[in-house]
């Protein structure tokens, strides 16, 4: 193993593993080497990886370095093997009869292209060129063209001839193979120049001969790297940077409610509505009062098409969506469709992995996985994202407004009249179809009724209205030219089509509904069974119009029933099975995929590489256990039942008031419910114990409404710096908190913050709560789905009934398993790498008595599982693991500290302090008498880019770890105007020094840490400023220094 300098100055430790170069940021942790041999080993044979490794493994680090270094090798296998079919070409067109591709290549002495791909790369293939000085700028749009195949559309590309008409039938494609190649004769050169035809919608092609080589180049595969939610990304893209690949074409793929800059429509509820309509030209002619075009789109798209502008701007070492969203509003450009022309041209792509999976998606972004290849990480739930991408629910209004939508547009279009009435009818047919299965409704709930009819029954009952499978597969293509023909207006900026245009919220619902009936009838309707069709009627409330407050002051709400119409999807191989076909590779990891034969069956992928790695932690940084009894020996079981108790809610919250005394700084409570969630909150603040428990920590809950998920993070991650800041006080002196809170000790704060959190939400899933962020993770009950819900009771019955001849698992086993999944994934966002340290607690009784729900727990968790049957012996035992670790950390930062106090000291000695003097602040004859004769201290802050110096007029030494200017009475000078450019700064010391620049890094430890001596100087703010920018000064030593003191 060898080690090079990275691009970052930093050593890079090089690995060659199944032949291929890797540079790896770090020493690779053996469950990382081990995924990198399985990622690689799989893309260079095709085939499909299931890799399991723990959360805070450094999975995702392994799935970029090994997956980037495999393109690059394979970016020179199809270099050579491109320039290969090119030479053979050039010397043998004018003597190879016409033959199959295959059989050309075997002609000329070269692979075939399946061979060629199956076969394992040479030595001299996997050379990874190290120095990229050769690499021109222009290669980055040379290698496109790798990336576009010959039968694929382009996505940006304006069209250059008018659209053929729908009522038109499109003239057949003439003849190109020539009467010598069909004799078998030899072609020569002249003769196919002389072939070349017109294509009635493409224009030039080239000849058969021509072809046979064309079609045998090889290009790069480009690599979709799905993870679950747009937050996500952020964290994989800060893992890209990190690598020596971060140079690599890039490309971000986001929806438009996180990239839309535009002033009204980025504040409105429809986003994708919004932005189609302000740049529907048609809607305008409609609508004179339309104000048409979004300047960010088409005043500066050419500011941001290619891959050679964005480095330009400075994005060129990864980017993630708020680096394109703010560099969008700089240059006044829309960052959603500059990211979609960006991706064209990227070798890797980050996007949510539903966009990947559900095919409605791919569809309007085109999103080209054919032969390409695809990793899902955090994958655990990719089951449940095909499912729901298979699946759909409209309305009974959805199909009143397409109806309106249809007949106001239909009259008026010129050439598809015909085909939008027959849409109309469709839609007006379907309100009806809805209605009429109301007297058939059971009751499911208080105000939800519904109806259940298999997919066979489902088509068998619109066959008999005249909608069979042939008339459906006919809207089928009529809505597939609708949605191709917006597709296309939506990257035109001319005004040449003068046709009027359905809604995009029409469109999208009958394409949706008519796509999701395609899937039921593909394969000659095998698929039909899998799915249910589930008519629902519930009660909506909905304020009267104009209505006021009624007599007792309360709002007159007005009910009434609703019907939808539910296509539930119940295998989600439905979908998988185009991706699995379609794709070079489908790579899945997560944390908590066991067991893989479930996983490996629901998805009906065969799985050709599998890994199941250990936990890189030592087990004595973990502790882990359950408990039975809470304080008062009340029974902890989470069954709805008892969780519903006044006993049990006051004891859990007892059991979690002790354990946020216990452990310092970060704590994770997950339930398995919001409805608990909520019943808890309001139960701890009528009993007081919810202010016992807030003057403990500050009390963060994860909201319902997304919207409140960046703020809720916030608030927690500030509450945590403030306990780090006030442990490194108490560490240095018996320093009082704050300048604002004079007299109170840091024991009167909170120490630290505690979220009450859902398993199943985004708290849960995949977000890094390293170190302090969370010692300690306390899992409520265990989190099955609901039982009664209608969804979860027919996936059951349809498991059991397939169970006896498939290897799905019955429906029991998978209820348990999606239990399981969601709590394990709840457990790993306590470690998060080697040198992490932190306690799990699940509180429920049934982990004592029920050994199959821990063996159901992630092997690195049940391997060090404890069970308690009182709460003192676990408080006592969790109380030792804390302090130990607590003491450890304190250790080690006070001999950080030392370590820098004499450093600095040692350096001092040997060098001579330095003032120049700053246009930015006067200098009074007193100070520059003492500056000769004593080292001076030298302030630095930022302030858009301006340095600011100031000095001291003491002896004394005093680095501000602050990097905003301090206050002019701390200081001890008096700003002033700048003077005139003209005037030089004045060198104090007759010999000139530079003062460089230092930043406090203390061994992994945040800028908090660095704050040393006698720290009541700095206020609370300060502190949170200092660990959030880092503490900056500018070195100043002399002689005299003995008398240095830090704050």
């Amino acid at each position: 193993m060898a080690t090079v300098i990275g691009p970052d100055g930093r050593p890079h430790y090089v690995y060659t593993i199944s032949g291929v170069r890797v540079e790896f940021p770090a020493k690779a942790y053996p469950s990382q080497i081990a995924m990198m041999d399985k990622v690689i080993r799989g893309l260079q044979r095709g085939q499909h990886c299931l890799l399991e490794s723990p959360t805070g493994s450094g999975k995702t680090l392994a799935l970029l370095c090994a997956s980037l270094a495999w393109q690059r090798a394979e970016t020179e296998n199809v270099r050579k093997f491109n320039e290969a079919v090119e030479a053979s070409a050039r010397a043998n067109l004018k003597s190879v009869p016409i033959q199959s591709a295959d059989a050309t290549d075997t002609k000329l002495g070269l692979p075939s292209s399946a061979n060629w791909n199956a076969r394992e790369p040479t030595k001299s293939e996997s050379v990874y060129f190290a120095d990229k000085s050769n690499m021109k700028d222009e290669s980055v749009s040379d290698m496109s063209a790798f990336y576009s195949d010959d039968n694929s559309d382009d996505d940006f590309k304006m069209p250059t001839k008018k659209r053929t008409k729908m009522s038109k039938s499109p003239p057949e494609k003439p003849a190109i193979r020539p009467a010598a190649a069909a004799a078998g004769t030899a072609i020569k050169m002249e003769d196919i120049k002389k072939e070349r035809v017109t294509s009635w919608n493409d224009g030039q092609v080239e000849s058969p001969a021509e072809q046979a080589f064309v079609q045998r180049k090889q290009r790069i595969p480009k690599i979709f790297f799905g993870t679950r939610t747009h937050k996500q990304i952020t964290q994989v893209v800060k893992e890209f940077r990190r690598t020596v690949y971060c140079n690599t074409p890039m490309g971000v793929l986001a929806s438009r409610d996180h990239t839309c800059i535009h002033p009204q429509v980025s504040r409105s509820a429809n986003k994708n509505e919004g932005c189609k309509t302000l740049n529907d030209r048609r809607l305008a002619r409609q609508d004179p009062q339309q104000k048409v075009g979004c300047s960010y789109r088409w005043q500066g798209k050419e500011k941001l098409k290619t891959q050679a502008q964005i480095r330009n701007y400075g994005l060129d070492k990864g980017w993630d969506i708020e680096d394109l969203v703010g560099l969008g509003r700089r240059i006044r450009v829309c960052p959603y469709y500059g990211s979609r022309d960006l991706a064209e041209q990227a070798h890797i792509v980050f996007s949510p992995y539903n966009y990947l999976i559900d095919p409605k998606v791919r569809r309007s972004m085109k999103i080209p996985i054919e032969k390409n290849v695809i990793i899902l990480d955090e994958a655990h739930n990719i089951e449940d994202c095909a499912r729901e991408s298979a699946g759909g629910s409209w309305s009974q209004e959805d199909f009143h407004l397409a109806l309106n939508d249809c007949e106001k547009i239909g009259n008026r279009h010129p050439t598809m009249e015909k085909e939008i009435d027959r849409l109309a009818k469709f839609s007006s047919y379907m309100m009806q179809w809805i209605g009429k299965h109301a007297p058939n409704m059971k009751s499911v709930g208080f105000d939800r009724e519904v109806h259940v009819m298999t997919g066979t029954e489902f088509i068998a009952n619109l066959s008999v209205d005249g909608y069979g499978p042939e008339r459906l597969a006919e809207l089928k293509t009529i809505m597939d030219y609708i949605f191709n023909e917006q597709l296309e207006s939506d990257y035109n900026d001319k005004e040449e089509n003068q046709e009027p245009q359905l809604s995009a919220v029409t469109q999208a619902l009958l394409d949706g509904f008519f796509m999701i009936v395609g899937l039921m009838l593909s394969g000659n309707h095998v698929r039909r069974d899998d799915y249910r069709a589930v008519v629902v009627r519930t009660v909506e409330r909905k304020q009267k119009k104009g209505a006021g407050s009624s007599f007792f002051g309360k709002a007159n709400i007005a009910s009434q029933w609703t019907y939808a119409l539910n296509l539930w999807c119940l295998n989600s191989a439905v979908v998988m099975q185009e991706i699995k076909e379609s794709t070079r590779s489908i790579i899945v990891t997560s944390g908590t995929l066991s067991p893989m034969a479930s996983y490996q069956s629901e998805l009906d992928i065969d799985f050709k590489l599998t890994l199941e790695a250990n936990h890189v932690i030592p087990a004595k940084r973990v502790w882990i256990g359950t408990i039975s009894q809470g304080p008062k020996n009340s029974l902890l079981n989470g069954t709805f039942k008892v969780t519903g108790t006044f006993e049990y809610q006051d004891e859990l919250g007892r059991l979690l008031l002790s354990v946020c005394e216990t452990i310092p700084h970060g704590v994770l409570c997950f339930l398995p419910s919001y409805s608990l969630l909520e019943k808890l909150v309001a139960r701890w603040q009528d009993t007081g114990l919810w202010q016992r428990l807030s003057n403990s920590k500050t009390i963060v809950c994860e909201s319902r409404d997304s919207r409140d998920f960046e703020e809720t993070l916030k608030s927690y991650y500030s509450a945590i710096e403030d306990s780090e800041n006030a442990l490194s006080c108490n560490l240095n002196s018996s320093c009082e908190l704050s300048d604002e809170s004079p007299g109170k000790k840091k024991s009167d704060f909170p120490s630290g913050a505690v979220m009450l959190a859902v398993c199943r939400g985004k708290v849960s899933e995949g977000l890094d709560f390293t170190d302090n962020n969370a010692r300690a993770v306390v899992c409520v009950g265990i989190p099955f789905p609901n039982f009664k819900d209608t969804q979860v009771e027919l996936k059951r019955a349809y498991n059991d009934k397939l169970s006896a001849s498939t290897p799905l698992l019955n429906g029991s086993e998978w209820y348990e398993i999606q239990a399981f999944r969601a709590l394990n994934q709840a457990l790993g966002r306590c470690i998060r790498h080697k040198a992490d340290w932190g306690a799990i607690l699940l509180v429920d009784d049934r982990f004592a008595k029920t050994p199959r729900y821990v063996n159901q727990l992630s092997k690195w968790v049940r391997s060090s599982i404890r069970h308690y049957n009182c709460f003192a012996p676990m408080l006592n035992s969790l109380k030792e693991f804390a302090d130990n670790f607590v003491a450890e950390d304190a250790a080690s930062l006070i001999a950080s500290q030392q370590q820098l106090i004499l450093s600095t000291q040692q350096e001092s000695q040997s060098s001579t302090a330095i003032v120049a003097s700053s246009p930015y602040f006067a200098k009074s004859s007193t100070a520059a008498a003492v500056a000769a004769s004593s080292p001076e201290v030298v302030y630095i802050s930022e302030d858009e880019g301006d340095s600011r110096l100031s000095e001291s007029g003491n002896s004394t030494i005093e680095i501000s770890p602050v990097k905003i200017n301090p206050r002019s009475h701390e200081m001890n000078v008096t700003p002033v105007k700048p003077p005139p450019r003209k005037t030089a700064p004045v060198v104090v010391q007759p010999q000139e020094v530079k003062a460089t620049p230092v930043r406090h890094s203390l061994a992994g430890k945040k800028p908090f840490a660095t704050l040393l001596g006698n720290s009541n100087t700095l206020s609370l703010s300060q502190r949170k400023l200092a660990a959030e920018h880092g503490s900056h000064y500018f070195q100043s030593t002399s002689t005299n220094s003995g008398n240095s003191k830090f704050s």
